[in-house]
């Protein structure tokens, strides 16, 4: 689900109703914004839980890469995935 959006002169960004009732997000909702390895940013609705309640679940996945070897990892197989993706709108991508 692609959109674009103003920002405006107040500095604020409007979400369309779709991805508001997608998202499940209600007046004040607070969503996290992230950068990404491009220049671009990431939002998504912000976790309700305490994230410190997670803290050491993961341990035994270390496998001494750094955040950022993960991250741009993560970015690369999602970007893979998504370009393998069959879409209503492409003609025959077997070809």
């Amino acid at each position: 689900m692609n959109f674009t959006t103003t920002l405006t002169s107040k500095n604020q960004l409007t979400l369309p109703k779709s991805v508001r009732d997608r998202l499940g997000l209600k007046n004040g909702a607070k969503i996290d914004i992230f950068p990404t390895l491009d220049g671009g940013f990431i939002g998504r609705p912000k976790l309700k839980s305490n994230i410190l309640e997670f803290a050491g679940n993961l341990i035994h996945l270390d496998d001494g890469r750094s955040w950022k070897e993960i991250r741009e990892e993560a970015e690369k197989l999602a970007a893979k995935e998504w370009v393998s993706q069959k879409r209503p709108y492409d003609k025959d991508r077997s070809r």
